[in-house]
């Protein structure tokens, strides 16, 4: 963030919270070629770049009573903007989860009704330990597997090491895997 931009936008904090239109859109002016590259690194389109970055100054706009008891502005942006970008990504994993889910079909229709429906247990149950995971693992997980993205991709987005990446796959994989094994056991047991 160049230096005479901080200076300028603490003059129109004071308007912004009485309502004034003008003095906004100049903050937004001011803000929008640095944010806008900041998530555009981050998400895969223009549209969803432009779309968190109005949620973001909606949310600023519908906030601008304490908009001067922010400490630092443009540190509130770009947090906001990492949340923001964060929440993306969630929803379309939960999407793509729900979706893929409901489309599982098996090819061969001819295959006993019990085996269809064995599978389609063993199929639930792993989607509800995916979401058993805790957050950051259940997270790292869907965007290897949903999304089809790389170690590398998913560190950069989610602003970790690909070695922890790989730690978070490793560690659902163990999961899931333990799960369906105990599954298989207690079906062959009976």
């Amino acid at each position: 963030m160049k230096n005479s931009i901080s200076h300028q936008y603490h003059a129109l904090l004071p308007l912004i919270r009485q309502g004034d239109h003008r003095a906004f859109a100049v903050l937004y002016d001011l803000f929008t070629p640095d944010l806008i590259a900041f998530i555009a690194k981050k998400v895969a389109s223009s549209e969803v770049a432009e779309d968190i970055l109005h949620d973001l100054f909606m949310s600023v706009w519908k906030n601008r009573a304490m908009i001067e008891e922010i400490e630092s502005l443009p540190a509130y942006l770009f947090s906001s903007c990492r949340y923001l970008i964060l929440a993306h990504y969630r929803k379309e994993m939960k999407q793509k989860t729900d979706q893929n889910f409901e489309e599982i079909e098996f090819e061969d229709q001819s295959a006993p009704i019990e085996e269809r429906l064995y599978y389609r247990y063993i199929i639930d149950i792993v989607a509800k330990e995916v979401e058993n995971l805790p957050e950051k693992c259940r997270e790292v997980f869907k965007l290897s597997r949903d999304y089809y993205l790389s170690n590398k991709e998913i560190a950069r987005n989610l602003g970790i090491s690909e070695s922890t990446v790989e730690k978070h796959i490793n560690k659902a994989i163990r999961h899931l895997r333990a799960v369906t094994n105990e599954l298989f056991h207690f079906v062959l047991f009976f």
